[in-house]
């Protein structure tokens, strides 16, 4: 049902020239007293490139800012002939190698990018606080090269180094993602999905489907399916109903007797579609007794221009006209029917009276007679009947009621059923 994607934007260039400003201008790699004429004479400051090196390396820097990496690359190749690795002082080495990585960077290599500011971060020269920066710059190079493996491993770097960015967070779940670590991604998403649940937030829609996609790579159902109960629970879409309807009335042993369940659910969620489905919904519970909710699906189903036309209007019309007729006996038939019921100790006739007296909209009533049906210890099918009882509540706005209802319900089919008409009562 849902293919992952990223629900963020591919790093644009506009990050790339905020990088590399901060690179090229952060420290001079001349800096005035190695410029002085007794420089050279008095011994090397500690944090000083000499005279020859600093002309050279300040074009460098003047290519970087005019966005000429490929040109900076070759000038740096030419510097480091006239200055060999063994003649130049650590700061020296740390300044090239600096420079090294922005001119990688702004010439698309992401691996000589990678090299040059792992030397860098190697030298300990690199300010504290710019360490997690170039750590994500190189990420950022991997991501774009597309070596998403590469991408994930400094991504991880960054936060084992006390990176925050959630912007880079979701690069980094991306890059394990696409470099084929679906463990790593599900396990990242579903943190910051939980991280947000536990601020009382509703975690953003396309990161609930990208972790379903993931566990559909996984083939992990049941993580596939925690994800569509949340999408249900924060954005209850019909798309998103029909996709948990269908999973858990389509599994190998769902029973028959539970179709009218399903139908009910199917209603409350906006997930009838059919002619066919509003039409024998309606049949079925007429045949049930219920004609009242006979009525319900026949109503929307006109409403919806399902029914009515055709060359099946005729017969939707007809079937219209049975239940409404019935409505008419059966309303007229429920006062002494709720005697019958209440002065007896049969718990199901007090279930099906009760619901077609909530269906009549006498809702505490109805609710009361059932709850009393509940309580009888020769009830058949309790489970069964305790769905429907928190359907009727649903129906009556008690939600909360509801739920409280369907704790504990279990069964083949029936467990399911309760736990989609919870995700139903709790959807905001």
């Amino acid at each position: 049902m849902f293919s992952p994607t990223p629900s963020f934007s591919v790093p644009s260039w506009l990050r790339l020239a905020i990088f590399l400003a901060l690179v090229a201008n952060l420290t001079s790699p001349l800096p005035a007293q190695a410029q002085a004429d007794g420089a050279a004479a008095a011994g090397q400051a500690a944090d000083a490139v000499r005279p020859e090196l600093g002309k050279p390396l300040q074009a460098v820097q003047d290519l970087l800012k005019a966005g000429k990496g490929q040109d900076a690359l070759t000038r740096l190749r030419e510097v480091e002939t006239v200055a060999p690795s063994a003649s130049r002082s650590p700061y020296e080495s740390y300044i090239i190698e600096r420079l090294r990585g922005a001119a990688a960077t702004l010439s698309g290599d992401a691996e000589l990018a990678a090299r040059a500011f792992d030397a860098v971060l190697a030298s300990g020269r690199l300010p504290a606080g710019e360490r997690t920066r170039v750590i994500e710059a190189v990420a950022g190079n991997f991501y774009r090269a597309r070596n998403f493996q590469k991408a994930a491993e400094w991504y991880a770097r960054y936060f084992k180094e006390g990176g925050t960015d959630t912007n880079t967070r979701q690069f980094w779940i991306q890059a394990m993602f696409q470099g084929g670590d679906f463990d790593g991604a599900a396990r990242e998403l579903l943190a910051e999905i939980q991280g947000t649940e536990k601020l009382g937030k509703a975690p953003p829609e396309d990161r609930l489907q990208f972790l379903a996609g993931i566990y559909q790579r996984k083939k992990d159902a049941a993580g596939y399916a925690a994800m569509v109960d949340k999408l249900i629970v924060y954005y209850p879409k019909k798309e998103y109903w029909a996709e948990a309807i269908y999973r858990a009335t389509s599994r190998p042993g769902f029973p028959d007797r539970l179709s009218m369940d399903v139908g009910r659910l199917k209603l409350a969620t906006g997930n009838l579609r059919t002619t066919v489905e509003y039409f024998e919904y309606a049949q079925m519970s007429l045949a049930a007794g219920f004609s009242l909710e006979a009525n319900r699906f026949l109503e929307q189903g006109f409403a919806s221009n399902l029914l009515g036309v055709g060359d099946e209007g005729e017969r939707h019309r007809r079937l219209r006209a049975l239940v409404r007729k019935n409505v008419e006996e059966d309303l007229k038939a429920l006062p002494a029917l709720k005697l019958e019921a209440a002065a007896g100790k049969d718990g199901n006739a007090m279930i099906n009276v009760g619901y077609s007296v909530v269906l009549s909209g006498n809702h505490d009533e109805g609710l009361k007679l059932m709850e009393r049906g509940l309580a009888q210890k020769t009830i058949k099918r309790p489970e069964d009947a305790r769905l429907l009882y928190a359907s009727a509540l649903v129906f009556a706005g008690q939600r909360d009621k509801a739920r409280a209802a369907l704790t504990g319900v279990q069964g083949e089919g029936v467990g399911d059923l309760a736990r989609l008409w919870a995700l139903h009562a709790s959807a905001r």
